[in-house]
């Protein structure tokens, strides 16, 4: 496997609401409902992503820059993978008649996505791909925002500014907010 720097999209959907929803229910049917919306992220993910792993409540994906010809097509994702995470956590919730915790609970999940654009590279350890980079490392950090405290969001779609400039993109109305992390500075998120 050649080991060369990429340029691409590096792009994370995160189930929120995971962790005080796995602290409050019962993991037996928590794991099925979970594993459910996982998979419909997974694969919407797939039609454009290249999945690169599953954290937990987040799937991480990554497409090269000369995959994607056209920004609006990562936008489209995002939208549609939302729209069928929503209406599967709906349909789950209207159709289950258990009085469980976890299925009583189905309505406080909800989903963020964080899309950057930036360099990477895919290593091989042991058999195992993953992505190494100060970009990864900065999408991930992403996760680690103010947008909920300062709009009331539980969900919503964060683009850096390098991902919305690669993409080609500035849609109207969106919220602007710098975010800072170590090591890596101040950032443009919208």
């Amino acid at each position: 496997m050649e080991t060369k720097t990429q340029h691409g999209y590096l792009v994370l959907a995160d189930i929120s609401g995971y962790t005080s929803y796995l602290a409050g229910v019962e993991l037996d049917h928590a794991h099925e409902i979970l594993t459910d919306l996982l998979e419909i992220i997974v694969n919407k993910f797939k039609s454009a992503l290249t999945i690169s792993k599953l954290e937990g409540d987040a799937v991480f994906g990554y497409v090269p820059e000369d995959k994607m010809a056209r920004g609006e097509t990562l936008l489209e994702l995002v939208e549609s993978t939302y729209v069928a995470f929503r209406d599967r956590r709906e349909a789950t919730h209207r159709r289950t008649t258990c009085t469980c915790a976890a299925c009583k609970a189905i309505p406080t999940l909800d989903l963020k996505f964080f899309v950057h654009h930036g360099d990477y590279i895919v290593q091989l350890v042991s058999g195992i791909k993953e992505l190494v980079g100060s970009d990864v490392n900065l999408a991930h950090r992403l996760m680690k925002n103010h947008i909920t405290e300062a709009t009331g969001w539980k969900a919503y779609a964060l683009f850096t500014e390098n991902g919305l400039a690669q993409m080609g993109l500035k849609p109207d109305g969106m919220h602007e907010q710098p975010e800072s992390y170590e090591h890596l500075g101040t950032v443009k998120t919208y």
